[in-house]
């Protein structure tokens, strides 16, 4: 099982059409974090050594972040009049292996329509959304998970549907607390396009190959966890040609050339927990690859960091995080609450 779990991982790439991130223009919802604690620890999160906050989107072989019988709501009020829900459940089934279901939706909001002349003739909204169903099952130190997801997209009276699904997998240290992760993430195909005719296919889908380790270092209270992304491509620098193009004498344009270790550093994401209480954890992330490119060219300011508080109780946990965009754009909050049905249903 374990070899045909790598060929899988080795042809995945192929298998969605892999592009660079700026080539994807469907379903990029999908990048964002669907949990508060993922949001702070830098908007990745492909392993963890503790069940603490909800993994179960970031990797399906992290079903044990769910929980059976355990609820996850995450809130985030986007930019404008965006808002971004994502709903976790650990399904209560006695069987070998965790299931799960989970719901993501963006709404853009309400906005008018016009003719062509500009009289306002109506209003119409636009949404996406993904429903998923994921399985994991432990063999020892490794965890093997997936997740199906029917994704769809609407604009008005436009539509688009696909078929996607994540392959993941874990292995914990026996003793330590040490965990490795590795994940493929939105592979599949589009069932419908916005407008009839259109090709069909999966060459702008927001696959993505990452790979992560979360280690906790003895008799220290700091749990860190660093993040690869976009695995399958080396270089993912988008070159800007209105920022980044320079002149010879000639006038021909000579574009900005970027070093190896820029090139590496964008793959990577890092996030710190600091353990400063049982009940109480203070989260902080940075990502490179937002920071690059939510720069401008009078400074980058504090794009690509974030950061979060952590509290829990009996049977709950409230989860906040702030991560920071572009100075102009500033950032979005997330907001996650998680419940352990357990401890508020009554037994039978």
């Amino acid at each position: 099982m374990k070899s045909h779990f790598l060929i899988v991982f080795f042809l995945l790439p192929f298998l969605s059409g892999a592009q660079p991130p700026g080539g994807q223009d469907r379903f990029t919802f999908l990048t964002i974090p669907t949990h508060a604690r993922v949001a702070a620890l830098g908007g990745l999160a492909v392993s963890n050594t503790q069940p603490e906050g909800q993994f179960t989107l970031q990797n399906p072989a992290l079903l044990d972040s769910s929980g059976r019988n355990h609820l996850s709501l995450t809130f985030v009020p986007y930019f404008a009049d965006t808002r971004f829900y994502t709903l976790q459940y650990g399904l209560p089934v006695k069987s070998r292996g965790q299931w799960a279901v989970g719901l993501q939706y963006l709404t853009y909001g309400t906005f008018d329509q016009t003719d062509l002349l500009g009289n306002q003739t109506g209003t119409f909204t636009s949404n996406d959304y993904a429903l998923s169903v994921s399985h994991s099952r432990t063999e020892g130190n490794f965890t093997l998970g997936a997740t199906l997801k029917a994704v769809g997209s609407s604009i008005d009276t436009y539509s688009a549907l696909a078929v996607l699904f994540d392959v993941g997998g874990t292995w914990r240290h026996p003793k330590k607390e040490l965990t490795f992760g590795l994940v493929a993430k939105n592979a599949g195909f589009r069932l419908k396009t916005y407008f009839p005719g259109q090709a069909g296919g999966s060459p702008d889908l927001p696959f993505d190959l990452q790979a992560g380790v979360t280690v906790k270092p003895e008799h220290l209270p700091i749990r860190a966890t660093l993040t690869a992304h976009h695995l399958y491509q080396f270089d993912i620098v988008y070159n800007d040609p209105a920022l980044n193009v320079t002149y010879d004498l000639n006038g021909n344009p000579i574009s900005k050339k970027i070093a190896v270790p820029e090139k590496i550093l964008r793959h990577l994401a890092i996030g710190l927990e600091f353990l400063i209480h049982r009940n109480v954890n203070l989260l902080a992330g940075y990502n490179h690859l937002h920071r690059q490119e939510g720069r401008l060219a009078t400074g980058s300011g504090a794009a690509g960091l974030s950061f979060g508080v952590a509290v829990q109780a009996k049977g709950f946990q409230l989860t906040y995080a702030r991560a920071l965009a572009a100075p102009v754009v500033g950032g979005s909050s997330h907001l996650s609450v998680k419940v352990n049905l357990n401890r508020i249903l009554p037994k039978k």
